[in-house]
């Protein structure tokens, strides 16, 4: 049972709607940290993808997951979802951190376009360690923005 907060109910920016689905407990032996797990949807009450926030500085966190990661469903990516849950979740993460880091693969140019709409600033582009999930998974290196909240 993980120690975070319970998330708020009522997290929203414009159109988008964030619902916490669940609490996730972090595995500590591989740098994995406690995260909620939302799902997104928009007024009218269609689900548009998750939006995930990860507590906790770790390697893994920093230079690979990032505290925040999202996934639009392909059907309704290039509208803008994933910046809007993004800053749904801006004001409330901010009792957690004054900054945090969002990665993204250099090919992904939408989950690039994305972090850089909500304000975020580029900081470099580094390896994924070789025992990393994602490195084993093709993912052998990131873009890493900090996003001052």
């Amino acid at each position: 049972m993980s120690s975070l907060p319970p998330a708020p109910m009522d997290l929203c920016f414009e159109n988008v709607y964030l619902h916490c689905q669940k609490v996730v407990d972090g595995i500590p032996h591989l740098g994995y940290v406690p995260y909620y797990h939302f799902l997104i949807s928009n007024d009218a009450g269609t689900p548009l993808g998750h939006i995930n926030f990860r507590v906790g500085d770790t390697e893994h966190v920093t230079n690979v997951a990032g505290h925040i990661g999202y996934g639009i469903h392909a059907e309704h990516r290039g509208q803008g979802y994933a910046a809007k849950a993004c800053l749904a979740l801006k004001p409330w993460i901010k009792q957690f951190y004054r900054q945090v880091w969002i990665t993204s693969d250099p090919k992904n140019a939408a989950s690039r376009k994305t972090v850089e709409k909500i304000g975020a600033e580029y900081v470099d582009t580094i390896d994924v360690p070789e025992h990393e999930t994602q490195y084993q998974q093709g993912s052998k290196t990131k873009c890493r923005y900090r996003w001052v909240l």
